[in-house]
Parts: structure tokens; C-alpha cells; sequence
């Protein structure tokens, strides 16, 4: 459920979050040695030749879909915008540090990117990667920025194998974490928690947000840490309609596009098999999601209206709680994390995102 704009960055290498199939690369990164399973008898070297062809097929095929997909052909400079993203995320992972936490008997992972430099507390932003890759790319795709506004990443790991391929329970999707009832919830305030321990976390500037099966999570996060959070953000997620309620109003940012062909702008299943397998609720249509925010944080009167080149944005504020809502609806948007490196070269979500947080604490 990944695929940031710049950025097929995390289609392509270790553990992509940006890639577009949800499960292609379980295929793709498949091995005789891991993945096929050779009962039959036969000459060791007949053996060894089926086994070969077989991992070349598998290998042929992840291809094909991740090309189709992506549609590399009809994007020359996708490749070029990948090494630069892939580049960009190998410096800025080298950067983070790497933490264990033990949640519910199991170890959990989180990457920590401190940028903060003086004496005095920092805001700390949780980073919910999309489903199928790691914090890695969130370290990535927020270093630049945090390191602008002397911020702290926290970048935690999903449900996964060898830190990759991870997901998270949001209540309606997707993968191992929903079948497996983990409480992802618990866990992002367990980061909280731990990061606030080693670094001068301000703690009335917490700010969460993901991408994709991220920003499903994020949504859950807000309702249940709203008196802990002091705004969230979520691109390219969605909401089920089965959350509880809010525990308090929380200043919400809402990123999606029209053209999301993974979670639909206008809700449902996904029309992508691999997604659609794994929802056990349909997706919320967006609109949906944030009127469910303007009634949360008490939005009653009419958004104003405001364009920009690829999107119109409503902005609830004056609303009783003093949490405002704000939707950005971009027209001709995809299932990505846009980034002003990317095709339209117009929104850099990060640099919303924070533009949004910076102007909200507790």
C-alpha cells in the first residue's frame, strides 16, 4: 500500500515502504531456499535446474507486476528519482539509531532520528510507514525537514519478517498485525514513552502521522492519545467506521487523492486483490473520514475553500473544541506520499505536514 511520489524509492531494495503492490514483494524477494518447498525425488541436478527455473519465474513475474504497476515505461525519470530517494534513504538511515521495546511479550522496533540541537525541549513526530515496509522510509522521508524545524523523529516498525514487510492492525486492515490482533495502538505509546526518556521531548508538541496503512493507524492513535497528541496527519488512509470514540479533540490533516487506486478516495474495497484480501471492513470514503473529524473536534460551520495548483483544501476552524480539520484533496492525486522531488513537483507533503504541526501544542 506504499507508493510515495519521488519515490519509488521504497518500490525497489530493502524492505520498500514506497512500493505499490502490498505483497509483490513477498514473491519478489522470494527464495528456493526460504519459499519452495521440492518433495519430489528426482537426480539432485534435475532437481537443482526446477528448483533455478522456478526462482527465475517467480523473479520474472514480481518484475512484471512491480513494472506494470508502477508503470516505469511511462515515467522516464522514475528511475532517477529512485536512486536519489534510495541514496537519500541509506544516508539518512545511517544517521538513526535503532531500538528494541518488549510490547505484549514480543520485541518491537523503532528508529530514532534526533535532530534536535540546544538545550531546551523538541517536538517529537511519530512516522507510521505504509504497509509492506519499514521506519526506514519515514526516517527518509522526514530527515530533511526535522532537521529544519530541529525536531525528533520516531520512525516504529509494523508486523513483519526481518523487519520488513511490516503492517499494522488498524482495525479493519491489513496483513499479520490484523490477523494476529496486535495492538499497535499500545505500542505507539510505548515509542512515545521510550523516546521521551532519551531525548528532551516537549511533551506538548507530540505530533503522529503515516502514510497508507500508516495513516489508517494514525487515525486510531489520535482517537485514543487525542490528550497526549497535539495534531496528526494522515495521507493516503482512511477509517473504517468501527472506531471508538475519540478520547479528545485533536487538530487533524487529512492528505488524499482522487486517483488513489489502493485506498479509494471513495472508500469501499480496494480494487487492488492483495488489499481487498485483507480488509475485513470496507474503507471509509475520505470525505467520510474527515466529517468524522468535524464532529469530533466540533467543526460545524461551512470550511473555507482554498486552491493551490494540484488541490483544493477546506479548512475547518472556529470550531468549539479549538481543534481545526483540514483537508487537502488533491484532484489528480495517487496512492503516494507526494514530495517536491516527485513528478508534479508542486506539494511536499513533509513540509505540510510540519506546517500544519508547527502551528498546533497541547
Amino acid at each position: 500500500m506504499e507508493c510515495p511520489s519521488v519515490t519509488a524509492s521504497d518500490r525497489i531494495g530493502a524492505a520498500p515502504d514506497g512500493g505499490r503492490p502490498f505483497f509483490v514483494w513477498r514473491h519478489g524477494r522470494s527464495s528456493p531456499g526460504r519459499h519452495d518447498t521440492v518433495t519430489y525425488t528426482q537426480h539432485p541436478s534435475a532437481r537443482a535446474r526446477d528448483v533455478r527455473n522456478k526462482a527465475i519465474l517467480m523473479g520474472a513475474m514480481a518484475l512484471a507486476a512491480f513494472a506494470a504497476d508502477a508503470g516505469l515505461a511511462e515515467r522516464p525519470g522514475l528511475l532517477a528519482r529512485w536512486r536519489d530517494a534510495r541514496g537519500a534513504q541509506q544516508r539518512t538511515s545511517a544517521d538513526a539509531t535503532v531500538h528494541d521495546l518488549s510490547i505484549a511479550a514480543q520485541q518491537r522496533r523503532y528508529r530514532l532520528l534526533d535532530a534536535h540541537r540546544g538545550s531546551g525541549p523538541a517536538p517529537l513526530i511519530v512516522a507510521l510507514h505504509g504497509g509492506g515496509g519499514n521506519g526506514a522510509s519515514m526516517i527518509a522521508r522526514w530527515a530533511d525537514q526535522a532537521r529544519r524545524a530541529r525536531a525528533i523523529v520516531a520512525a516504529p516498525d509494523g508486523i513483519g519478517r526481518n523487519d520488513r514487510m511490516g503492517t499494522w492492525n488498524a482495525g479493519g486492515c491489513c496483513g499479520e498485525a490484523a490477523s494476529r490482533g496486535v495492538d499497535d495502538v499500545a505500542f505507539v505509546a510505548a515509542v512515545i514513552d521510550d523516546v521521551a526518556r532519551r531525548t528532551a521531548v516537549d511533551p506538548r508538541r507530540i505530533y503522529v502521522t503515516g502514510f497508507s496503512n500508516g495513516g489508517m493507524l494514525t487515525h486510531r492513535v489520535a482517537i485514543a492519545l487525542g490528550d497526549r497528541i497535539a495534531a496528526a496527519a494522515v495521507v493516503s488512509g482512511a477509517m473504517f467506521g468501527n472506531e471508538p470514540r475519540a478520547v479528545a479533540p485533536v487538530p487533524m490533516l487529512v492528505i488524499h487523492g482522487e486517483r488513489d487506486d489502493v485506498v479509494p478516495f471513495a472508500g469501499g474495497t480496494s480494487p487492488k486483490g492483495f488489499v481487498g484480501r485483507m480488509q475485513t471492513r470496507p474503507f471509509l470514503a475520505t470525505r467520510r473520514s474527515v466529517d468524522a473529524w468535524r464532529t469530533t473536534n466540533g467543526c460545524t460551520a461551512a470550511p473555507t475553500m482554498t486552491r493551490t495548483a494540484d488541490a483544493v483544501v477546506e479548512t475547518s476552524t472556529g470550531c468549539s473544541s479549538g481543534a481545526e480539520v483540514r483537508f487537502v484533496d488533491r484532484r489528480a492525486g495517487e496512492h503516494e506520499w507526494p514530495d517536491a522531488r516527485g513528478a508534479d513537483g508542486a506539494f511536499d507533503a513533509s513540509a505540510t505536514i510540519w506546517q500544519f504541526f508547527a502551528a498546533h501544542r497541547r
